[in-house]
């Protein structure tokens, strides 16, 4: 979908923030320059944030995955490779939460898939098990408003996918 084609009402994904719905479309002054904004509510901590229309795309600002895009994200998790994940904590941190903000749930995906074999083989620090909740409930709420299923029963596709 279109950045412009965005109207209030759509169900959008705020990278880092998850899924959120436009309620409004404002033009507002800043700076003596006018500008147009999507007004977005956070569906997880009904938090507001705006996004302006022309940037939105570079922010990140996409449209929920389509059902048929759900099989895919469930294959990234269950990828049984492990791949080499750098030993650096805080190289690796910085990775993923640059990969979180991009937006894309492959991308979290990976991140989550990667954190979930990390905790099973040595555990995770305070900081990466924040990333690792965080890509969870971003995948769960997605894949659930894709696929129009309760939180629920996404959460048991995730955790299907990771058992294979």
């Amino acid at each position: 979908m279109s950045l412009a084609q965005f109207k209030v009402g759509t169900k959008v994904v705020y990278p880092s923030h998850g899924l959120g719905t436009i309620e409004k479309i404002e033009k507002l002054k800043f700076s003596g320059m006018a500008d147009a904004f999507y007004i977005i509510r956070l569906r997880k901590s009904g938090m507001t944030i705006m996004a302006p229309t022309r940037t939105a795309d570079s922010l990140g600002l996409r449209g929920v995955i389509a059902k048929r895009d759900v099989p895919k994200i469930l294959s990234i998790l269950g990828n049984g490779i492990l791949e080499d994940v750098e030993p650096n904590w805080n190289k690796r941190q910085k990775r993923f939460l640059e990969m979180i903000k991009t937006g894309a749930l492959s991308d979290v995906a990976y991140v989550y898939r990667a954190l979930f074999k990390l905790k099973g083989s040595k555990g995770l620090s305070f900081v990466e098990q924040q990333v690792f909740d965080n890509a969870y409930e971003l995948i769960v709420s997605e894949i659930a408003e894709a696929k129009g299923i309760c939180k629920d029963k996404a959460a048991l596709m995730v955790g299907k996918a990771l058992s294979n």
